[in-house]
């Protein structure tokens, strides 16, 4: 058994890195536990093609109550993007007027802003009810349905197979944005370099704080006690596969909804509470898929470029089943000041990408080139790369969100941020993590605010 620290965070990400910072600041005896081989968690910045790529989390979305800005600006470390240049491509090579496409896109989010946010539905119904409703959806049907289905995933509105795992609009009214610009991105330095900051590595690296931060550390079971015991022992004992033991007085645990989807009846000893259980079980975890590609040159007309990729039945039905995936492709955007494309996919699609070896997916996203060389002069690609955080045990996907089944069945990020207390109202177990943040869940900042929330409400009772 290790030294007694007062608090044992689990999961080094955005969330778990913040809180050490603040519970290292108000002088707690503060020890990190990361199952992988890297802190960030769902932020990781590699290198690819001439400078850094972002697999997860890739911008600053707001300026106003976003923790990461108030962090990130006055050090200068945010650039802004330039309008985006839009062309909306069909698969059949051919090009939908701006207007028009745009006309479409506004209506769908019309409807969607008009919408009863205190019912039980969800996203997809309302939009799927729109196309036929609208005046303007019902213009032209079968370029809205393509529209539809191009909405449903770049908005990830989840719910194909069972419409209870769909975004709810409840969720949009808990749900706030951040005032200002949604796309600030790191100047090509990475979305890592916020755990730099927070880690008073950044600028100066012989600034960092001294912090135990172990890494490869799966935790394996956390035992914690709700009743009164004997004060000066500790009420946290965990234990990682690697046999190795920790002991704190309390534990902030910040693992993804993903996985304690999949765990925490493994995982927490006595079980978690009922009503715990359900928000888990509620919540839904998105997961969106990223191809980075790399070309000898940029092909595009101008920069920034956005292709949003509009699949027409008849052009599906020329792929294969095992290249069924390669249709749920939805999008390119361009990488600031790289030959890069970065390409959506979201749906079932995603999965089988993550399972298709990386000779598979450079053939299929050449498949979708085909389309673009029908207009354009694409260049040779040279290389490529993609996201696999399904895949990942310790992920299990992107970001969580409130889900029909949380409105039907209960559950919500603030009862997911609720902590297990012992009898004496110390709380034991706390939970961090974006699925944890009040009103910014699914973003970096939602992350940082839930790690300095739980912190701070540890240090106050530690000052008791």
């Amino acid at each position: 058994m290790s030294q007694l620290m007062d608090v044992v965070v689990i999961g080094c990400g955005a969330s778990g890195i913040a809180a050490i910072r603040r519970l290292h600041d108000a002088g707690l005896k503060v020890l990190g536990l990361e199952a992988a081989d890297r802190i960030g968690g769902r932020i990781n910045s590699v290198q690819f093609g001439e400078g850094k790529v972002d697999l997860g989390a890739a911008w600053c979305h707001g300026e106003k109550d976003n923790p990461v800005f108030e962090l990130a600006n006055p050090l200068g470390l945010l650039g802004r993007p330039e309008p985006d240049n839009k062309w909306f491509l069909l698969s059949n090579g051919d090009l939908v007027p701006n207007d028009k496409a745009e006309s479409i896109v506004d209506a769908f989010n019309e409807e969607v802003g008009k919408a009863d946010k205190n019912s039980k539905k969800g996203i997809a119904e309302c939009v799927r009810n729109a196309a036929t409703s609208n005046t303007t959806l019902k213009k032209d049907p079968k370029l809205t349905r393509m529209f539809l289905e191009w909405y449903e995933r770049n908005s990830h509105l989840g719910g194909q197979k069972d419409p209870n795992q769909g975004k709810s609009l409840k969720g949009l009214e808990e749900f706030w944005n951040s005032e200002g610009e949604f796309m600030l991105h790191w100047q090509g330095k990475g979305y890592a370099t916020i755990l730099d900051v927070l880690l008073n590595k950044y600028p100066d690296p012989s600034k960092a704080i001294p912090v135990d931060i172990l890494l490869n550390k799966e935790v394996e079971s956390i035992k914690w006690s709700s009743s009164q015991g004997d004060p000066e022992n500790p009420l946290v004992h965990i234990k990682c596969k690697d046999g190795s033991l920790y002991a704190a007085k309390s534990v902030i645990v910040t693992i993804s909804i993903g996985v304690l989807k999949e765990r925490h009846a493994q995982l927490f000893n006595p079980p978690l509470p009922a009503e715990k259980v359900n928000t888990i079980n509620n919540l839904q975890f998105c997961v969106v898929g990223k191809i980075y590609i790399e070309f000898e040159k940029p092909w595009w007309p101008k920069s920034p470029a956005n292709f949003t990729l509009l699949w027409q039945e008849e052009d599906k039905a020329k792929f294969s089943k095992e290249e069924e995936w390669i249709t749920e492709i939805f999008g390119f955007i361009t990488v600031e000041n790289q030959p890069v494309l970065l390409a959506w996919i979201y749906g079932e699609g995603r999965e089988k990408m993550e399972n298709v070896s990386l000779e598979g997916v450079r053939a299929g996203v050449e498949k979708v080139l085909d389309i673009a060389r029908m207009q354009f002069e694409v260049t040779p690609v040279k290389n490529i790369i993609r996201t696999q955080w399904a895949s990942n045990p310790l992920t299990r996907g992107a970001y969580a969100y409130r889900s029909v089944a949380s409105e039907l069945n209960g559950g919500s990020a603030i009862s997911m941020s609720e902590p297990l207390y012992h009898s004496n109202k110390f709380p034991i177990v706390c939970f961090a993590g974006e699925a944890t943040s009040h009103h910014r869940h699914t973003a970096v900042h939602g992350a940082v605010e839930a790690g300095f929330r739980e912190a701070d409400r540890l240090i106050q009772c530690f000052k008791k």
